[in-house]
């Protein structure tokens, strides 16, 4: 899928503006979300789980128009290039020690493991093992659809009086949010690579997901930077 052309798996011609790509982009996105195989069997959902992570690499790379540049320079080397030139036998340089590198994120929980949170004025955002049991009990007994209390990594309470039945659920696989009066709204993690919150408004790859107005605006930052982070390294 590395070699895929971006163009192809968007639908558009190499010179498409950006609100064509855009528009493309939204069809895609609607088309493979593997909400919509949800009812076919694992290879289904796994189909549709590669095509969105296709979409989306090449939505994230024909949108910048520096990775747009630098992947058409690409793709024009690679069509005119008979073969590999020989290279020169570069001259030994000395060893150099390289820096340590930080061992890869395993999990979304080691990745949130250690957040430290504002709480104020009210506590709301909540990180595994540190969520208050009986939160998490009213989550998953309004919006939780079958999600077990040991696979809940992060929960944001959304309610005034703290009994956490709206709000958000985040595991290892999906993030799921409730607002009041409203249905719950799901996406799969594995089709993501980035997760904002501006102020009181969370966004799924710049288009709005979920307004959480109760936790600390700072809270949900720093929240979604971590989730996004680990989102950009797995995905």
């Amino acid at each position: 899928m590395a070699d895929e052309n971006h163009y192809e798996v968007l639908g558009v011609r190499p010179e498409a503006p950006l609100w064509e790509i855009e528009l493309a982009y939204k069809g895609r996105r609607s088309q493979y979300h593997p909400d919509r195989y949800s009812a076919g069997d694992e290879s289904a959902v796994a189909w549709a789980t590669a095509r969105m992570q296709a979409v989306n690499k090449a939505y994230v790379v024909l949108k910048d128009p520096e990775k747009r540049e630098r992947f058409d320079r690409a793709q024009a080397s690679a069509s005119t290039k008979a073969g590999p030139a020989p290279k020169p036998t570069p001259e030994p340089r000395p060893q150099q020690a390289r820096p340590a590198q930080p061992p890869p994120l395993r999990s979304l929980r080691q990745a949130l493991e250690g957040l430290e949170f504002t709480n104020e004025p009210f506590e709301r955002v909540f990180v595994a093992p540190h969520i208050p049991r009986k939160k998490l009990l009213g989550a998953l007994d309004s919006y939780g659809g079958g999600i077990r209390a040991q696979d809940v990594v992060a929960l944001i309470d959304d309610t005034v009086f703290g009994g956490a039945r709206e709000g958000a659920l985040i595991t290892e696989a999906q993030i799921r949010s409730k607002a009041k009066f409203e249905g719950v709204e799901i996406r799969l993690l594995s089709c993501l690579t980035q997760i904002t919150a501006h102020g009181a408004h969370i966004r799924i790859h710049g288009e709005h997901y979920a307004s959480l107005s109760i936790p600390n605006p700072d809270d949900l930052r720093t929240l979604f930077v971590a989730v996004s982070r680990y989102l950009q390294e797995t995905n």
